[in-house]
């Protein structure tokens, strides 16, 4: 392992990593590990647990466990309490709510099935709220109802199961984003399709229009939005000169709500975070090398971090639904200046935990992190 960091307890919250198939929390230094599962490696006991999600206020974590059983798990790391039930399909994304609600996805007869918890109700089960496919959801900030794309024409409210149509006609995108200002997607107005802030009341204040496949990934506040628009459609439409700008495909571009627009780059990454306060992005692109890297955007400056080697598994679950996980883990500490990722450096892998302006350390084994707040 390399020198410790300096980072500190209190300024960068606990890690939550899989080490080794089992849950384990650490200080974003390495230090004071506490092994939430303890599982041999291997035998026939073995148990593999995977994607542990810090509760808002860091004092819950939820996880999975994927064999001899498939259940679901909401433990206190700090007291050493744990509450699960068994299922018959595996819980693959949980999403915490403000109040502590867990919500969760898994394969049903029906598509996903939506479904809630809390630690006190869920050794008694589970509540399904709704069911579909493909199925995005992102809770109200005051964590009482939950905004969901399913399909390819349902974008609704859903309060405990009680669903309503939230008013425009979904486009084409996955993860809505229910941020300060109001629910973040794409809509369809007409034959365009319009990144949009709606409200619960159903009023949509246009953005920019979209030609493709929108990924995106406001600010909490829904002061800006980070997007970008997988099409094969040409560049030629400009953003300037625009009642209503469009946003240019296949560059990662970020759009303030009173319409401005800043280009990140010019090319095509792979996902991006904001950090807690919005001041820095986060994204994960390829460079002309063929190695991933981490590059930070502040100011309208674009600096690379770092090269690495994704884990596989990073790539295969995370990758893809970027837009859904960045609202319920978080690479980035609680006070932006560090970020964390699961990967190999100069062929070390493990989990690396990057301040920025310093060169990153590897703090453990293992092959997922989530920064608690």
């Amino acid at each position: 392992m390399a020198s410790c960091s300096t980072v500190t307890e209190e300024s960068q919250g606990r890690l939550a990593i899989v080490d080794n198939g089992n849950v384990v929390v650490i200080d974003a230094d390495g230090g004071n590990r506490i092994d939430v599962t303890a599982n041999p490696s291997s035998g026939p006991e073995t148990a593999f647990y995977f994607q542990p999600t810090w509760s808002p206020d860091g004092t819950l974590l939820a996880f999975s466990e994927a064999s001899p059983a498939t259940r679901l798990y909401i433990a206190a790391p700090d007291d050493g309490t744990t509450s699960s039930v068994e299922l018959n399909t595996l819980p693959f994304y949980l999403s915490w709510s403000d109040s502590n609600t867990l919500a969760s996805l898994r394969n049903g007869a029906n598509g996903l099935r939506l479904e809630t918890a809390t630690q006190d109700s869920l050794e008694d089960g589970v509540t399904l709220i709704d069911e579909g496919a493909p199925l995005y959801f992102s809770w109200e900030p005051s964590g009482e109802r939950l905004a969901t794309h399913i399909g390819s024409d349902r974008l609704e409210l859903n309060d405990g199961g009680t669903r309503q149509p939230l008013g425009p006609t979904p486009g084409d995108f996955q993860a809505p984003h229910w941020s300060d200002a109001g629910i973040v997607g794409v809509v369809q107005d007409g034959r365009d399709q319009k990144l949009t802030i709606t409200t619960v009341d159903g009023d949509s204040t246009p953005i920019a229009r979209t030609v493709g496949s929108t990924y995106l990934v406001p600010t909490r506040d829904g002061s800006r939005i980070a997007a970008q628009v997988v099409s094969g459609e040409p560049n030629g439409l400009s953003v300037m000169y625009q009642q209503t700008p469009v946003l240019p495909s296949n560059q990662l571009v970020v759009a303030d709500s009173d319409g401005g627009i800043s280009v990140v780059t010019e090319s095509p990454v792979l996902a991006f975070f904001w950090s807690p306060a919005g001041e820095r992005l986060l994204l994960l692109d390829v460079a002309n090398s063929g190695e991933a890297r981490w590059q930070v955007w502040s100011e309208d400056t674009l600096e690379e971090i770092v090269r690495f080697e994704p884990d596989p598994s990073f790539v295969r679950d995370f990758l893809p639904f970027f837009d859904q996980y960045a609202q319920s883990i978080s690479l980035w500490s609680p006070d932006g200046t560090a970020f964390a990722f699961p990967g190999a450096i100069n062929g070390e892998a493990g989990i690396w935990v990057q301040e920025l302006g310093e060169t990153p350390v590897r703090v453990s084994d293992g092959t997922w992190v989530a920064w608690s707040s």
